[in-house]
């Protein structure tokens, strides 16, 4: 989480990266989604991963992201907050979830 924010209230100015159009959105799609697996990733190695931890990930990845957006729109000086980045972020959230979900817990809930 860190390492996005410190990257997301940093002014781009100056930095020519080549890319298709869109391609920030898939940036924001998949370290959205790596962030609620590497926090579910934690619970899962502590033996503590259910449903209730796997919500408490993904709530928490989309505030962080809510927020980010909110601070790059009203803070960070040439950076704007876009509702498709944060669409994206979400995207990116439930995609993971709904992998961990299938991955490791869908079993121990039909029991």
């Amino acid at each position: 989480m860190a390492g996005v924010f410190f990257i997301s209230t940093r002014t781009l100015e100056g930095i020519r990266i080549p890319v298709f159009l869109g391609a920030d959105k898939i940036v924001h799609f998949v370290f959205y989604g790596l962030m609620v697996a590497f926090i579910a990733w934690g619970y899962y190695k502590l033996n503590q991963l259910n449903l209730s931890k796997l919500f408490f990930s993904a709530y928490w990845a989309l505030l962080f992201g809510g927020l980010i957006e909110l601070i790059q729109h009203y803070i960070v000086l040439g950076r704007s907050g876009e509702l498709f980045d944060f669409i994206a972020n979400s995207l990116g959230i439930l995609f993971s979830s709904y992998i961990i979900f299938r991955k490791f817990l869908k079993r121990t809930t039909e029991n």
